[in-house]
């Protein structure tokens, strides 16, 4: 059984978009420039690659849930509920419902911070909830044996767009080709992809039309990692960085790679141990045994596949906006004891 550790409801867990220093350095990076698209956006493919301690319990997260404290950024949604990636249905349920008592309108009023505290955690809970969906949450960042890292996976469509923001200067052209697609943040100056519904022509000449090859097509999982990383690192305003004042050269394409890799090891590493230690014992299988290469309880077809990354890439993306607003944080209402006691 997962260990259910104390959940940001009801820590002082916060999170900050300043968690991780710049960081610098070349690595392989996705074309801007395309050409063919019809229908559908798309970059160059590269050749899809299947990456080949104690029992009864993983500890996979980048960073242990339980050393998390005040100012760190959560890792993941399991993290926000204090809950290890292995954790079964039920505890996640119960999880849920312990931050709801904090937080829900109905015990605290009307009161702003908590009730969009509330709406992020029931994003968290939809996703979590579904056995599919879950599955499909965990072969994105890297959470079971199986998954394959979504920057080396040719099998599934470009068919989203991401612009990095580090490269971005603030030109406002891509606003001014493709205004459904494209806007310019107001805090920052940079352009931001609000959404990835539209006219595939117009984004293809934003696309080729970028003076700095800022705006980048990507996968469902692709952007779903891309834009949990954004949340993390400290970012400026473009005048700023224009001005030599900002920080250094961020690489948020090599940052989500190396993040993804280094979970990947970790659930890679823990598996052998525990299938090591379980070889000659009767144990019961966990949760994640069925995510191991034992995935007929949830079968699902391509479209469903390519449906669920799509609303997790849309997840992440209200994760950062909750992130940006500060609605992720914990709320400073308290409920009276009476209240808080009520339940169980």
């Amino acid at each position: 059984m997962a260990q259910i550790l104390s959940p940001v409801c009801t820590d002082l867990l916060k999170f900050q978009n300043s968690a991780l220093s710049s960081r610098s350095g070349a690595s392989p990076r996705f074309s801007a420039k395309t050409t063919g698209a019809s229908s559908s956006w798309y970059l160059p493919r590269y050749a899809g690659k299947r990456r080949t301690d104690s029992i009864g319990r993983l500890r996979v997260a980048t960073e242990d849930a339980s050393s998390l404290s005040t100012g760190d950024v959560a890792d993941d949604y399991y993290a926000v509920l204090g809950l290890l990636p292995d954790a079964t249905q039920e505890e996640i349920k119960k999880a849920y419902y312990n931050c709801m008592k904090s937080c829900h309108p109905d015990l605290s009023g009307n009161d702003p911070e908590t009730t969009n505290f509330c709406m992020f955690i029931n994003d968290i809970y939809e996703i979590l909830s579904d056995p599919v969906q879950r599955m499909v949450y965990d072969e994105i960042h890297g959470y079971t044996v199986t998954a394959i890292n979504p920057f080396l996976d040719d099998s599934t469509p470009r068919d989203h767009v991401f612009v990095d923001e580090f490269a971005c200067i603030g030109c406002k052209n891509c606003a001014n080709v493709a205004p459904d697609i494209f806007q310019i943040e107001e805090d920052f100056g940079r352009a931001r992809a609000c959404n990835q519904r539209g006219n595939p022509d117009l984004v293809q000449q934003a696309v080729e039309t970028c003076p700095v090859d800022c705006i980048h097509q990507t996968s469902a999982a692709q952007l779903s990692l891309l834009e949990d990383e954004m949340r993390r690192v400290e970012r400026v305003n473009v005048a700023l960085m224009l001005s030599g004042m900002g920080s250094g050269a961020v690489d948020v394409f090599r940052m989500a790679r190396s993040r993804w890799e280094k979970r990947q090891a970790k659930v890679l590493n823990q598996a052998r141990s525990r299938m090591m230690k379980r070889k000659n014992t009767d144990e019961t299988p966990s949760y994640w045994d069925n995510l191991w290469g034992k995935q007929n309880e949830y079968q699902k077809s391509e479209e469903e596949v390519q449906e669920r990354a799509q609303r997790a890439a849309a997840a992440a993306r209200r994760w950062r906006e909750y992130s940006r607003r500060g609605v992720d944080k914990r709320p400073t209402f308290k409920l009276p004891d009476s209240a808080s006691r009520g339940d169980n």
